[in-house]
């Protein structure tokens, strides 16, 4: 691994585990191996390393969805992705997606950091906001609103559909430990089932 790249890596442990202000940039030097100096070949500065933490994110996250195969586009192009999408199909990237956020090397830390930072970074505050809160509840309103529209959900309001479906999803992330994967991946795929059964009128 590139000396930068493992700068990166450690220093995201390193912000998940004590917070930004935390770590200083000695210290990350010598979790890093590297002399206290020598980081400074690299970034400029520790918010250089976080706003690169935050970057790399970003492109890991489209990457990943590209992977699991989620319907992308504006919310009207994914609508007509889902349209007759199976109920284990929606099960999968529900799943898919759920584990990423809790167990992959880079994204399962990435949100523990951006959760306890959102408080002390505006930077931190609108990412953790727009890839967990408010950016992914509007999204699925209107992803929602489309597919009533299209006929493939009951009439009902896209938001309260959103919460929801989503609420259940962000606790149970909230709650997961590797001790109980099975229990909560159970509970996951439940509720999706119980999703689709309350509002997808083709189900049954």
């Amino acid at each position: 691994m590139k000396t930068k790249d493992l700068i990166l890596i450690t220093a995201l442990n390193l912000f998940s585990e004590r917070g930004y202000d935390g770590v200083s940039m000695r210290e990350l030097a010598a979790a890093v191996g590297i002399k206290a100096a020598s980081i400074y070949n690299h970034f400029s500065s520790k918010e250089e390393i976080f706003n690169s933490l935050l970057a790399e994110m970003q492109n890991r996250y489209e990457k990943i969805v590209h992977t699991v195969s989620i319907p992308t586009g504006t919310s009207k192009e994914a609508a007509i992705q889902y349209v007759g999408i199976s109920e284990e199909r929606l099960q999968q990237i529900a799943g898919e997606l759920f584990l990423y956020f809790a167990k992959d090397e880079f994204a399962a830390p990435f949100r523990k950091m951006i959760t306890s930072e959102q408080y002390r970074n505006s930077d931190a505050g609108d990412i953790f906001s727009q890839m967990f809160i408010n950016g992914a509840l509007e999204y699925q309103t209107e992803l929602f609103k489309n597919l009533i529209e299209q006929g493939e959900f009951i009439d009902a309001d896209p938001e309260i559909i959103a919460l929801h479906f989503y609420s259940p999803i962000f606790l149970l992330l909230a709650k997961y430990d590797e001790t109980r994967e099975q229990n909560i991946m159970e509970k996951l795929y439940k509720h999706v089932s119980q999703f689709s059964k309350l509002y997808v009128k083709r189900c049954g």
